[in-house]
């Protein structure tokens, strides 16, 4: 979640305290409903040139996408309460060098459609697009985003490369530290996790969570992680990096956990390792 917590969230936050000790499985379905329903924030002003320069397309599930560019075609899917316009400043590095992409406003985000989402949700945005647009040649994800290639990928997404940036190495870490983040007592802690698990099953899904997804995907990739990241730990990279076979972790430095998305660094690494493996394939 972003740090600018909202008044009403942090009444709730307090009232957990009691809550979660004598009401627990209540606690934990409130906590699922802030968890599962994404804020919508306006875009900064260095995200509008992309809008301006991509043509918005609404496909039939209901995502909105911005699309340019002729070529190869590399999704790109941002975080948790993010946008497809965050990656103002990755379009055009890859559209300079022969690549088309089509930038994902994930479900309940942006000018897509629902208002509750969760990394599967993502991951089933990448399937759509991938659908919709092609075979994809590569994706770049995001926080969330990142965690959900993985999971698209063991649920038959084909990619030639993928790029990992800022993401959490296991949905079970994040469930927890939202718990912590929302002060829920053990108890109901234990109620949230469970029902995240369920819900998981019941769409159909395994719960061995990322590493597992990780393990049996044999696409490369770049993970990128700066190593002041304030809300996803660098460590998190590593273990991603240590579990994907055919992964390289690239640290960076001093741009944080957002800021890392301008960082002209990360941007050439990116760019660089997919046209790398085109021309490997040529």
């Amino acid at each position: 979640m972003a740090n600018d917590i909202p008044a009403g969230i942090r009444i709730i936050r307090g009232a957990n305290r009691t809550l979660g000790r004598v009401a627990p499985s209540l606690a934990s379905r409130l906590s699922r409903r802030i968890f599962s329903t994404p804020r919508k924030f306006t875009p900064r002003d260095w995200e509008m040139p992309f809008e301006t320069m991509a043509r918005r397309e609404r496909l039939p599930s209901g995502l909105s996408v911005l699309r340019a560019g002729d070529g190869p075609t590399v999704a790109l899917i941002h975080g948790w309460e993010g946008r497809a316009t965050q990656f103002a400043a990755f379009a055009p590095a890859l559209l300079a060098h022969g690549f088309s992409v089509v930038a994902i406003d994930a479900p309940g985000h942006g000018h897509s459609r629902g208002k509750q989402s969760d990394p599967y949700r993502f991951a089933e945005a990448l399937i759509d697009v991938s659908a919709h647009v092609g075979t994809l040649y590569g994706a770049v994800g995001h926080s969330m985003g990142g965690g959900s290639i993985a999971l698209a990928l063991s649920s038959g997404l084909s990619l030639s490369r993928a790029a990992i940036i800022a993401s959490p190495s296991s949905l079970h870490d994040v469930l927890h530290r939202f718990s912590a983040a929302m002060h829920l007592p053990p108890r109901a802690t234990d109620h949230f996790v469970r029902d995240a698990r369920r819900r998981i099953v019941a769409r159909g899904y395994r719960t061995d969570d990322i590493e597992g997804a990780l393990r049996a995907v044999t696409v490369p990739a770049l993970v990128v992680h700066a190593r002041d990241d304030k809300e996803v730990p660098f460590a998190d990279a590593e273990r991603i990096a240590g579990f994907w076979p055919g992964s390289t972790l690239l640290p960076v430095e001093r741009v944080g956990h957002r800021r890392i998305l301008r960082d002209p660094i990360t941007i050439a690494a990116i760019t660089e390792y997919f046209h790398a493996g085109l021309t490997r394939e040529d």
